[in-house]
């Protein structure tokens, strides 16, 4: 083909005719995106057509699954919750019931037999609420705590055995949100005793977990400086972010000075054994926070050049490592051997052997093994241990076992601080103005003592102890609980006169011990669970035994467990209001994110036909013009 034929400023045809086709092919390209975007309904079938937009659909995505599987939670949790509402309405319908059969047996407006047939429908009562206690959902008990597969509550003769725990089941009610959900027995229904627990204010340890300090709260430490100082000052930042325990802290700070000419000890303050201490080889030692860090001053440490540097209490908590020698700021708990707890338990004395136990969680160990229906924690709190009965309607107590084991854990039950007020189930101790405890002494004389001023045990033995001095003395039970009293005027028998205050006090009588001289009192305050099944088993109890001082004592007790039924279910209606507010949440959750992933992924189907109508159009016009621009024929490309 001549070049004159080209000509100047025209292409060739074959050039004219691939730049057609390319264009009619993206044309189709085009079209054929559009209609499998329609049929699809989705705008990438590949995510390599859109980088940007498929992370943000995966994110969007596992967002959506994220919340539409705690969504689903809350159905399950509602109806749990539900359960234990109607379960806890049926147990204070119970509890009313008993609060107007007490009220008819009270008093001489009811004969015995009367009270006879009130205390059998009281019996049904209690098999009523312990069929409500024992309630299940879905194959999961109400108020087992965590232990879930286990019946909460068991009939045992004239008791009631609470076998779950103290536990919450927790579940996640938004994303990032727990929530318990359940109720315990112990909350719900009293189902162990709760002592007032002792602070047993242990010493710092080398083993001391850091979380442990600041009763529990912890410390978030980062780095200090130290300074030592004998002339030429030797300065070290020490990090201790990675620290974990006391013996961790002692070792960096240690060996932050090791080859220095200057080296620093650290132990735990002898003048506060809850505290550190740091002391130079030579010289001074200062010790300050690093940077805008608070470590020095978290530690207790921060000071200026001291000879010694004296930290102040850490307050550690207990826990379960901390050692049974460092309990009472290292004064221990007496000597272990042939002592030990002396634990009474309903009808079940036992003697806890201590001997060899070093640590809190072998002392535990030791008091569930020597009863499973004792209850033996640590407190939340961190200040001491709590032990108490699984038993309701029992008496429960801690006493000594000829040593001071008991005492020196916060467990004995009668002790100098125990208010007279709290004796007898809460009955006290009334004393009658002008009539002392008579005691008829050894030698035959009459001591009288008044103890109207009294309002603790302590009280109690002062006032004993004041009478005769180093004669007639007054003391706890070395083994058990109560109060002893020794004489020494004479050789007869020791003997107190049964007065009602004598008698409240548990010291009436005359000395029982078989050691000469010595009148071992009772045990005059027993703990009990307090709950509502111990509440039920004693109304039946006093009733069948026409007991007016016991029913009238359970009066209010009854009144206050219906209130605290009451508070619990406030506590209930509470979660699922909390569900449901946050259900509310996360369906508007639900729907934004998903409008978001339509927005992102979805094809817009108007938008769509209508690009289509349009290329369409423009695809056809262009095949029109192409053929006429380019007139094909076989003569094009010969």
């Amino acid at each position: 083909m001549a070049l004159g034929n080209i000509g100047i400023g025209r292409m060739p045809n074959s050039l004219l005719y691939s730049n057609a086709n390319r264009d009619l092919q993206t044309g189709t390209s085009l079209i054929s995106r559009l209609q499998q975007q329609i049929n699809t309904q989705q705008k990438y079938n590949l995510l390599s057509e859109n980088p940007t937009a498929t992370r943000q659909t995966s994110s969007l995505q596992s967002l959506l699954e994220r919340v539409q599987g705690v969504r689903s939670q809350h159905t399950y949790n509602q109806g749990f919750l539900s359960a234990a509402d109607n379960a806890l309405g049926a147990v204070n319908d119970v509890v009313v019931r008993a609060k107007g059969i007490l009220q008819t047996g009270i008093g001489s407006t009811s004969t015995p037999e009367e009270k006879i047939g009130l205390a059998n429908e009281v019996a049904t009562l209690i098999q009523s609420a312990l069929n409500s206690a024992n309630t299940q959902y879905q194959d999961r008990f109400l108020f087992s705590g965590t232990a879930t597969g286990t019946s909460p509550f068991e009939r045992a003769g004239d008791t009631v055995i609470y076998r779950g725990n103290s536990g919450e089941v927790k579940a996640f009610v938004d994303v990032n949100q727990l929530v318990s959900t359940s109720l315990s027995g112990i909350d719900a229904f009293g189902g162990i005793s709760q002592p007032n627990v002792a602070s047993l204010s242990p010493a710092l340890e080398l083993t001391t977990p850091l979380s442990a300090l600041k009763n529990g709260a912890g410390v978030n430490l980062s780095s200090l400086t130290v300074t030592v100082d004998n002339g030429t000052p030797i300065e070290k930042t020490i990090d201790l972010r990675t620290a974990v325990t006391i013996g961790d802290l002692k070792t960096r700070i240690e060996a932050a000075f090791a080859g220095e000419a200057e080296t620093v000890t650290v132990d735990i303050n002898p003048l506060s054994p809850g505290g550190l201490r740091i002391t130079p080889s030579n010289g001074t030692v200062a010790i300050a926070n690093s940077g805008s860090g608070t470590t020095a001053t978290q530690l207790r440490l921060a000071t200026g050049p001291v000879a010694v540097a004296q930290g102040g209490s850490l307050e550690p908590a207990v826990t379960l490592s901390t050692s049974v020698a460092a309990l009472n700021g290292g004064a221990g708990i007496g000597a272990t051997a042939g002592t030990g707890l002396r634990i009474v338990n309903g009808e079940t004395t036992t003697i806890v052997d201590l001997d060899g136990a070093t640590t809190v969680q072998q002392v535990l160990q030791r008091i569930r093994a020597a009863d499973p229906n004792v209850s033996a924690e640590i407190d939340p709190s961190g200040r001491g241990l709590i032990v108490g009965t699984r038993l309701s309607g029992a008496n429960f107590s801690i006493g000594e076992n000829g040593g001071t084991n008991a005492t020196g854990l916060g467990l004995r039950t009668f002790t100098g601080e125990t208010s007279l007020s709290q004796l007898n189930l809460g009955k006290g101790v009334v004393f009658t103005p002008g009539s002392p405890i008579s005691i008829t002494r050894r030698d035959g004389t009459t001591t009288n003592i008044d103890l109207s001023s009294a309002t603790t045990i302590q009280d109690v033995l002062n006032l004993f102890n004041a009478a005769d001095p180093g004669v007639l003395t007054a003391s706890l039970n070395a083994v058990g609980n109560g109060i002893s009293l020794t004489d020494s005027s004479g050789a007869g028998p020791l003997t107190i006169a049964a007065t009602e205050s004598a008698i409240a006090l548990g010291i009436d009588g005359t000395e029982n011990t078989g050691a000469t001289g010595v009148l071992a009192g009772d045990d005059v305050n027993p703990q009990r669970t307090g709950g509502v099944f111990d509440l039920l088993i004693s109304l039946e109890k006093a009733l069948r035994s026409n007991d007016n001082v016991e029913l009238a004592r359970l009066s209010p007790l009854l009144e206050k467990a219906s209130g605290q039924i009451t508070i619990a279910r406030t506590e209930i209606g509470t979660r699922q209001q909390l569900i449901d507010e946050v259900g509310n949440r996360l369906d508007d959750q639900n729907l934004l994110t998903k409008e978001t992933l339509s927005n992102i992924f979805d094809t817009d189907l108007t938008e769509a036909a209508t690009q289509l109508l349009q290329l369409r159009q423009v695809y056809e016009a262009s095949m029109q013009l192409t053929a006429q621009t380019l007139q094909l024929s076989i003569l094009n490309y010969l």
